[in-house]
């Protein structure tokens, strides 16, 4: 072969052999690539603890406060333990004509906490008249129940003893002259009512005379007597109305 054909053949493969390299390397304009997306993964919530929050633990049972007794209300006799009497009842709307008799008495908060729970019906002198002899009984009862309690009480010296004997006997006394007085109401005898009621008056004297003759020495029964003969003069009043 001949240099120059020879050398023709060279180039020739060679023009040959880049561009099937040029093909081959070539990326086509219109070649879409796919790429697959794969969100990430959420993050996983965690569960709430059942022991967050602390339980807070409940308050400790608290006893219920116990109120005194009224003045009203009746006490069992065994339970008469304490030598201060009840605290009177105080209302804030009271019946015209109840005030109206209990103002008439040296007593009037003492006359209406003892006559307005218990009064029912018609309102009138002879009707407060009978409550209120009613709740003098009442109270005499509890202070007799007091006395006797504390008589019996190994504490309790024996001229202390012997005082309160006295008392007892006054209050049965007392309750008697209080009975009389209230069948007495029924015929409207005002005579017997202010003697009977009278004598209820002196008998709560009594027993407080034992106590005023020894100096030194307190009555416990002070502030019952005290409360017993209001009552009995809150009764006098009344049947002046009568």
């Amino acid at each position: 072969m001949e240099p120059e054909n020879h050398l023709l053949f060279i180039i020739s493969i060679s023009s040959l052999l880049f561009l099937y390299s040029a093909e081959a390397t070539c990326v086509p304009r219109n070649l879409t690539y796919h790429i697959r997306y794969t969100p990430p993964k959420s993050p996983q919530l965690r569960q709430p603890d059942s022991s967050w929050p602390p339980k807070t633990p409940p308050p400790p049972h608290s006893q219920p406060l116990v109120s005194p007794p009224l003045l009203s209300q009746t006490l069992s006799v065994s339970a008469a333990s304490n030598p201060t009497i009840p605290p009177l009842l105080h209302f804030s709307v009271v019946d015209p004509a109840i005030k109206k008799i209990c103002d008439a008495t040296d007593n009037p908060a003492l006359c209406i906490s003892a006559v307005v729970p218990h009064l029912t019906g018609k309102v009138d002198p002879l009707a407060v008249l009978e409550m209120m002899i009613k709740a003098c009984i009442n109270k005499a009862q509890f202070a007799m129940a007091l006395a006797t309690r504390i008589a019996k009480s190994p504490t309790t010296p024996s001229a202390i003893a012997s005082y309160l004997d006295a008392c007892k006997d006054s209050y049965s006394d007392a309750m008697d002259n209080l009975q009389s007085a209230t069948d007495a109401i029924s015929t409207r005898d005002t005579g017997t009512m202010n003697s009977m009621l009278s004598a209820a008056l002196t008998d709560f004297g009594t027993c407080e005379d034992g106590f005023a003759e020894t100096p030194g020495v307190n009555s416990p029964m002070a502030e019952w007597d005290d409360m017993l003969s209001k009552l009995a003069s809150n009764c006098l009043a009344i049947v002046s109305l009568l």
